[in-house]
Formats: structure tokens, sequence, C-alpha cells
């Protein structure tokens, strides 16, 4: 399995989990053909963590952009870390020879959590 291939399978893990969480998943279900969303959020972590997209990029990322509508509080923001968090180890549980990705992914998260926080007047 390649990087790129990882990446997309965390990403379907990952919001599996979200879509059925509790506290955040409401954000989530509200995506009307979520499973073509899916390749877009893989090319950014792609972007993120490999510097380069496997998949065609059709419009640049506007991330903060794009949730500022949902009004993000800072009990989603963490529930969504530690929902990520916890998908990462799983499957790196599964594919260890993606370790030190999951590392470098790991690291982004918190940057993102920063990022979001200062953003959305979180902190």
């Amino acid at each position: 399995m390649s990087d790129a291939e990882w990446i997309l399978k965390v990403v379907h893990a990952f919001y599996e989990k979200a879509k059925n969480d509790v506290l955040i998943g409401y954000h989530f279900r509200i995506i009307q053909d979520f499973e073509t969303h899916i390749p877009r959020i893989a090319s950014f972590w792609e972007l993120q963590l490999l510097g380069i997209s496997t998949r065609p990029i059709t419009e640049p990322f506007d991330v903060l952009k794009v949730h500022m509508p949902l009004n993000i509080k800072r009990g989603e923001l963490g529930r969504w870390l530690l929902l990520f968090n916890k998908t990462l180890d799983e499957q790196t549980h599964l594919s260890p020879e993606f370790s030190k990705l999951n590392e470098t992914w790991k690291l982004k998260l918190t940057h993102f959590e920063g990022i979001f926080l200062r953003f959305f007047g979180l902190k």
C-alpha cells in the first residue's frame, strides 16, 4: 500500500467514526454527498504530509473559510482531535509500516488545532 492509499484509508476510517459520533457527528451528516468529498479531504492531507497530491485538485483549499459556518466549539475541536488520533493509532496498528507518517500526521493535527483555536477565538 502506498502512502497516498494509506492516507485515504485513514480518512475513510476517521469520517466513519466522526459521522456517527454523538458530539460532532451532526457536522458531518449534513454533507450531501460525503463519498465525493472524501477524496478531496485525502488530497488535502496528502499535500500536508507528502507535499503532493495523487488526485487532481479542482479548487484551492480554504480550510478556515469552509469551516466558518459550522460555529465550531472548543469541545468539538477537541473531540475531532481525539477521534482523529485514535483512528491514526488504530490504522497504524494494522499497518505499522506507516508509523513515521502517523507521527507526522499527529504533529500536523496539533498544528491545525492551534490554527482553529486562534481563528475561531477558542483559546
